[in-house]
């Protein structure tokens, strides 16, 4: 059963090129139709858009390009720092181009790739795998490229397979980083943690589940428990009940925990490694129950 102009629009994200609209079997004139009443509106000539699009997708799209590396990734909610600046793809031969803001950058790429991708799929963003691959080759900080690996293969975007597949073609770094990834961490954050433990010799385990308790995201050398927080945690007071009864049900079971917050991990790793390494030196504590 055919979809109409908003089903379709609403399933590849409120952006869309108006040939891969009349590829899915809408009319210019219908085009024409949504755009007069407003239901649309005209993106960069060659596209529209609902009033419900990202606006990292419409403003890559108005620059010319489309959504690659870290901006793609986040798109598909696979884990990427926050702080990163707009990734805008752009073919090679494209020309004459707006030019990018400091937050902005373009990142030069083989022409036609999103023209030739099936009507039905998003083309206002490349590929898990193609965002994957240019923010490996693009981003400076090898943990936090194991953190997005880890991410997108914890969540099944991609599969071991498939790295195993790339690895050969990669640049001898990331071959190396890539050894690293297990997909085991629920959050980029746990990821950053556990390669910054792993380097200090400690024994990590992730998304440990305890009696008693749930699951936990890391228990370092088999009796500190660490959680790791990101932005979109908030302190409601259910969440807070809920916190200090498994805080406790840990100290009773003879663990040891504590919290770090998403700016800790991202801009003072040293110092969470720092308070680690003092909680461990207290000694493992005896359990009560």
């Amino acid at each position: 059963m055919a979809l109409t102009l908003a089903e379709d629009m609403d399933r590849l994200g409120g952006l869309a090129r108006r040939t891969q609209l009349e590829q899915l079997g809408h009319s210019a004139r219908r085009i024409r139709a949504a755009i007069e009443s407003r239901a649309l509106r005209v993106v960069a000539r060659s596209w529209v858009a609902t009033p419900f699009v990202r606006p990292d997708a419409m403003r890559a799209v108005e620059l010319r390009g489309t959504l690659g590396g870290a901006s793609a990734l986040a798109s598909y909610g696979i884990w990427v720092p926050h702080e990163v600046p707009l990734c805008v793809a752009t073919p090679h031969s494209a020309s004459r181009l707006p030019p990018v803001l400091g937050t902005e950058w373009r990142l030069r790429i083989p022409g036609g790739a999103a023209k030739a991708a099936h009507p039905r799929t998003a083309q206002w963003r490349v590929s898990i795998e193609e965002a994957l691959l240019q923010h490996a080759r693009a981003c400076l900080d090898g943990d936090q490229i194991v953190a997005s690996f880890d991410s997108a293969l914890h969540s099944g975007a991609v599969g071991r397979q498939w790295l195993l597949a790339i690895s050969d073609g990669m640049p001898r770094r990331i071959r190396r980083l890539l050894r690293h990834v297990d997909g085991r961490a629920e959050s980029g954050l746990e990821t950053l943690l556990r390669l910054a433990f792993e380097r200090e010799g400690w024994s990590v385990e992730l998304q440990v589940r305890i009696d008693g308790v749930g699951r936990v995201d890391l228990v370092i050398n088999g009796w500190l428990v660490i959680e790791a927080d990101g932005k979109a945690w908030h302190d409601d007071p259910t969440s807070a009940q809920r916190d200090r009864l498994r805080n406790a049900a840990l100290v009773l079971r003879g663990y040891r925990w504590h919290r770090f917050g998403y700016e800790q991990v991202m801009f003072d790793l040293g110092g969470c490694v720092a308070v680690v390494r003092a909680l461990l030196a207290s000694g493992r504590p005896r359990p009560s129950v």
